[in-house]
């Protein structure tokens, strides 16, 4: 009895795997192309593999041969045709790029970064603000609901961000396009109005220098100047040596007839420029720094200071002088008591009249 168990049992096994065997078999026969797509898509994330190492090690060509190869294999995977539109940026192959970015989207009509790359190659390569600017709405509408476990997932902030940068590049779009209607005030004024609602939309999360120079420079144009000045001065605030602002917010003075605070971020920007070896621009800046003194000079106020300083002399008041000087690689202002200060750049001319007009 035993035996028969014995050999029962050694053949319902026997008949079992053979069952399976026949099973696994046909189902290969069956669903062969569902097999063979899964291959596919297994390959095809390797070669996304490849071409992303190839991509940080600086290495272009491969990275796109293999995306290419990964899209061949599986062309819904929506992140190599992203990562090959962001190499043919690279390579200034600009509707390649709308291609590839287009193709992303189809795929993904919420890949938020992949619609701002697009719109960004719609408005800065080829000049067609409309629909960048679009583009850019769609991005801000599309952003999925941003997903927080605690302790594990939170993307609130980068979902944030992205929002940011589409505002701050629709800004650009605007300003852009309020440039090709120069000779209609009425409209070009309407387009930076825009520009300017956009950025301010950007600023409630990316408090940038670049947000706050460039509503500087569209409050500018707006002839809108205490907003113009108060906009330079936060983007001075946040990265004092750079020369651009410290520049636009002496053309800004200079306009305004304030010589002195205009004199004062002249001596800054040129300072920087030369800082950085930029000999034609800091002779440009320099030139126009001696126009605006010879403006001053002709003044009453300039009268009344070279007054006041020949009384300082003849009472023996001496003031500081300062000069500059490079420490840890910035230019920094040195007073003849050695000591260097950041603030000298820091400080914004006139900031105090800008915000006042702001208030009121």
């Amino acid at each position: 009895m035993k035996r028969f168990l014995r050999v029962f049992k050694n053949t319902t096994v026997r008949i079992f795997s053979s069952l399976l065997l026949i099973l696994f078999l046909v189902s290969l026969f069956v669903f062969k192309d569902f097999y063979k797509a899964q291959w596919h898509k297994t390959l095809s994330f390797y070669y996304v593999y490849v071409g992303d190492n190839a991509y940080k090690k600086h290495k272009p060509q491969k990275a796109i041969d293999n995306y290419i190869k990964a899209l061949e294999l599986y062309p819904k995977h929506y992140r190599a045709q992203y990562n090959l539109g962001n190499l043919y940026v690279v390579y200034e192959d600009f509707y390649s790029a709308l291609d590839a970015y287009s193709k992303a989207l189809q795929l993904r009509p919420d890949f938020t970064v992949a619609r701002i790359n697009y719109a960004i190659v719609l408005s800065e390569a080829l000049f067609n603000y409309d629909r960048a600017i679009e583009e850019y709405n769609l991005a801000v509408q599309n952003i999925p609901k941003w997903v927080y476990i605690p302790f594990i997932v939170n993307k609130k902030n980068s979902y944030k961000h992205n929002k940011a940068v589409a505002y701050y590049n629709q800004g650009l779009a605007w300003r852009g396009k309020s440039l090709l209607f120069g000779d209609d005030r009425f409209v070009a004024r309407k387009y930076l109005e825009n520009s300017a609602e956009s950025y301010e939309k950007a600023l409630k999360t990316m408090k940038t220098y670049d947000v706050y120079y460039n509503l500087g420079i569209v409050y500018h144009l707006l002839r809108e100047p205490e907003y113009a000045g108060y906009y330079y001065c936060k983007a001075i605030e946040k990265e004092p040596m750079k020369y651009e602002a410290h520049y636009n917010l002496a053309i800004l003075l200079r306009g305004m007839k304030r010589y002195p605070d205009s004199i004062e971020e002249f001596k800054k920007a040129g300072l920087l420029l030369d800082s950085n070896g930029d000999s034609n621009k800091t002779v440009y800046v320099y030139d126009i720094l001696n126009e605006v003194n010879q403006k001053y000079s002709a003044t009453e106020d300039y009268a009344k200071l070279k007054k006041q300083l020949e009384e300082e002399k003849k009472q023996g008041i001496e003031s500081i002088k300062e000069e500059a000087s490079y420490v840890k690689g910035k230019t920094l202002v040195l007073d003849d008591r050695g000591g260097a200060t950041l603030k000298g750049f820091k400080k914004c001319a006139a900031k105090k009249y800008f915000e006042d007009g702001i208030r009121n």
